[in-house]
């Protein structure tokens, strides 16, 4: 079989459903409240985001390569490593966030922090260049530049410092999952 032909979008909307399923059914038996919902939801796009990737760069000849922030490459094991990694990282903090344990706390807040660096540095690095594009939006709306790299802040970045932030209180309040 050609993987050329492929559509990985499929592939990747086939996982992200069955994530998606499988993460309201606990979002519903754990009820983590309004921001463990933020939170893990955020991690689940990331995961969505990363579904294909590590398959694909092994078997398609046609692959372009693989960004995800500040993560970058070709294709190949690297790649496949890279992505996969980043994948089950996102499905573990989508999962966490919904728990209340001291130990689920202190995943998510691991998992948000290194999102939040991954997706947030190259941000960073693009604001402190200077260069701020406007963007247009039809015929008469015209965006400042600098106006939508803080709405790409509020929806890529926030939920993940957010997530780093309202973990790291819970961690000391919440019951341990070990019992003695």
């Amino acid at each position: 079989m050609d993987f050329s032909q492929v559509n990985w979008i499929y592939v990747a909307g086939g996982v992200s459903v069955v994530l998606l399923i499988v993460w309201l059914i606990a979002l519903f038996r754990g009820r983590p409240g309004l921001i463990g919902g933020v939170v893990g939801f955020a991690h689940l796009v990331a995961a969505g985001l990363n579904s294909a990737a590590p398959i694909r760069s092994l078997v398609d000849s046609s692959y372009v390569g693989y960004g995800f922030g500040m993560l970058q490459g070709d294709r190949g094991l690297t790649v496949s490593a890279m992505a996969g990694a980043v994948f089950l990282i996102a499905v573990l903090g989508a999962f966490s966030a919904l728990r209340g344990t001291r130990e689920a706390m202190i995943i998510t807040a691991i998992t948000s922090l290194l999102f939040a660096g991954v997706l947030g540095w190259p941000w960073l690095q693009d604001m402190l260049d200077g260069v701020h594009s406007q963007v247009q939006l039809g015929q008469g709306v015209i965006v400042p530049g600098y106006v939508f790299k803080g709405a790409i802040a509020v929806l890529e970045i926030g939920p993940f410092l957010l997530g780093m932030l309202w973990a790291t209180a819970r961690i000391g309040r919440s019951p341990s999952s070990v019992t003695a």
